[in-house]
Parts: C-alpha cells; sequence; structure tokens
C-alpha cells in the first residue's frame, strides 16, 4: 500500500469547469473547501433549530407555503451545479432538512386536515419552481448554471428577510424565533457570500455577477432579516414572550419564499 493512498480518492468539491481550466492552486480550491462545508454545517444546523422551535412554539414565524421556492431550490440545484454523486448526497442533505422542516410543521402547527390541503398546495408551487429554474437555466446557459444558482438564491433570501423582520415589528413577539436561528443563518449567509468573493478576488473574468450593481445593494438587503415573518396558523393561540404563560392571547393570521446557499 503505498503512502496517502486516501487522498487518491478525494476531490475538491464543486470546481467549476472555468476555474478548473485555469489550473488552480490548491491553497484557492482547499479555502473554497472550506467554505462550502462551512456553509452547508450552519445551514443544516439553521433548519435543526428551527425545527426544535416550531416544536417548543407550536407556532411557525412565516408561512410554511414560502418553503416550497426553497425546496425546488435545493433539489434542482444539487444536480444542475453537482458533478460527483459525493457532492449530491451531501448537497441533497440540505433538501432533506427542508423536507422533514416542512413535514414537521405542517404536523405540530396545522394539524392533518389542514396540512393535506397545504402540502399539496406546496407540491404544486415546488413543480411549477422546478420548471421556472430549469427555463431560466435554458436562457441563461453557463457551466453548472451557477449564475442562475447565484441571482435566484439572493433573490430568494431578500424577501423572507424583509418580511421576517416586518412581522417581528407587527406582533412583538419571538414566538418561533431564537438567538441560534438567527446567529446561524446570518454566519451561513456570510460563508455563502464569502466563497463568491473568494473566487472573484481570485478570478474576477469567472465571477462577474459577484461586483453587477445590482448585486451589491441586493446582498445588503438580505442581510437586514432572517427567514420568516411573525406570523401563526389561525388556530393556534400565540403566548407573547412578555407574558405569563397563563395569558394566551389569539393572534392574527397573515400568510407571506431555498438559499446554500
Amino acid at each position: 500500500m503505498s503512502d496517502f493512498w486516501l487522498t487518491e480518492y478525494i476531490r475538491h468539491l464543486v470546481v467549476q469547469p472555468a476555474d478548473a481550466r485555469l489550473n488552480p492552486p490548491e491553497g484557492y480550491l482547499f479555502v473554497q473547501d472550506g467554505l462550502i462545508i462551512s456553509c452547508g454545517v450552519l445551514y443544516a444546523l439553521f433548519y435543526v433549530f428551527c425545527m426544535m422551535r416550531a416544536v417548543k412554539d407550536g407556532v411557525l414565524p412565516g408561512s410554511i407555503k414560502y418553503m416550497s421556492l426553497t425546496l425546488a431550490y435545493e433539489l434542482y440545484y444539487a444536480f444542475a451545479t453537482t458533478s460527483t454523486r459525493l457532492e449530491r448526497i451531501c448537497f441533497l442533505v440540505w433538501f432533506q432538512l427542508d423536507l422533514t422542516f416542512v413535514a414537521l410543521a405542517l404536523w405540530r402547527v396545522h394539524g392533518p386536515d389542514q396540512g393535506k390541503r397545504i402540502a399539496g398546495e406546496m407540491l404544486v408551487y415546488c413543480i411549477t419552481a422546478l420548471a421556472g429554474l430549469r427555463y431560466l437555466g435554458y436562457l441563461y446557459p453557463d457551466d453548472r448554471e451557477q449564475i442562475t444558482a447565484y441571482w435566484t438564491g439572493i433573490l430568494l433570501q431578500l424577501p423572507a428577510g424583509w418580511v421576517y423582520v416586518y412581522g417581528l415589528v407587527k406582533h412583538r413577539s419571538l414566538l418561533g424565533h431564537s438567538l441560534e436561528i438567527w446567529l446561524l443563518r446570518y454566519l451561513g449567509c456570510f460563508t455563502a457570500y464569502g466563497l463568491f468573493i473568494w473566487r472573484y478576488l481570485n478570478i474576477p473574468r469567472n465571477w462577474e455577477q459577484i461586483v453587477a450593481p445590482s448585486s451589491i445593494p441586493v446582498c445588503f438587503y438580505v442581510h437586514h432579516g432572517p427567514q420568516y415573518n411573525g406570523t401563526q396558523p389561525k388556530h393556534h393561540n400565540a403566548i407573547n414572550h412578555r407574558k405569563p404563560a397563563t395569558s394566551r392571547p389569539t393572534a392574527s393570521s397573515s400568510p407571506s419564499s431555498p438559499t446554500p446557499p
């Protein structure tokens, strides 16, 4: 058995073909690997804490239907941007976490009857979104659809963050939220953007969309709020975080939509 034989089975993660043609140094690829793995772990923990909060509070901080867009994004780009079986398996972990969160939320928050109706609607939205992503890839073809993945990813996050802030101000309640969720989402976004910035700083001509006039302000506004707005189903009672547990006023429902990453 030769020395370092295990390294023969290790490949760098999601190397863009345009980058690979330039024979990038190992340092560039290792930093890229670290940012991809960090983003994946942070967002995986983010979904875990979202599930824990949904079970504990019995309330969602927004409309679960928006997750149909996230499901479509995670499923589509798990195949469009990857090239190896290991990459696809790792990327599909996000999709599995999304799916688990949706199933848990429908069961814990919405109940069986309403949950079945919402699940049917979300299936239609998800299929429609998958078709839309495929059409965008056809309109703007590039290696591994990185341009459409970048723009649809940040645009998917933009309305969600601001609706979340609106919900906190409107309902004055932290139900469905936690410090861990806020922190992990911000760190996940920073590592995702850090990956693209790292790519641009090293190979600007391959990643020009990072510094497009509309890209920087969108990235800035995305960071002004985490994932969902403060809403809940009509049949649930909310406990305002500033009141004792014996007080359970009913909150109105105002439903308000994957990333990476």
